[in-house]
């Protein structure tokens, strides 16, 4: 289990380029215009240690401004219950600044619902199909995660970082 300080939006490389995260994931990269100056096996490892996750690189394609490039990251397969433990973070955040309180026995179909998201958003968060992962063996441990954070965010009284998606 990593403590990643990045949460939502863009953060800077050293090198000069930008990664993009989305609860904590490393999404996408951007070269701000500058081009591709920095070895690949380079900007990887920067990625993964601002991120805490090891990842690849998709392909580059033009970005929002001229003369930017921007490619999708994809995350190591082999760390797909981190990032399923971090979407359960998010969405413990996401249950208690809706509810103000923790998820009991009755939440149910938040449980399941939110499971099924978070499962499909990991499988494409790391490049995978619905076949390359069994849903069922991860499950247990996700409602653990998410009850145990709606628990510790309830009696802490801290607000959720909850960003709107």
């Amino acid at each position: 289990m990593h403590t990643v300080s990045v949460r939502n939006g863009w953060e800077s490389l050293p090198n000069g380029f930008d990664v993009e995260f989305n609860h904590s994931i490393p999404v996408r990269i951007s070269d701000n215009g500058g081009g591709m100056t920095v070895p690949e096996g380079v900007l990887l490892e920067e990625v993964t240690s601002l991120g805490k996750l090891h990842v690849r690189l998709g392909d580059w394609v033009s970005g929002e401004r001229a003369g930017e490039h921007e490619a999708r990251l994809y995350v190591s397969g082999d760390e797909f219950t981190e990032v399923l433990r971090r979407l359960a973070l998010s969405s413990a955040e996401l249950f208690v600044e809706r509810y103000h309180k923790p998820v009991d026995e009755s939440d149910v179909d938040w449980d399941r619902l939110e499971y099924l998201s978070d499962f499909g958003a990991a499988l494409e968060f790391c490049g995978l199909s619905r076949g390359d992962v069994d849903m069922d063996v991860c499950f247990d441990d996700y409602i653990e995660v998410m009850h145990r954070e709606t628990r510790r965010l309830s009696q802490s009284g801290e607000p959720p970082l909850v960003e709107p998606e």
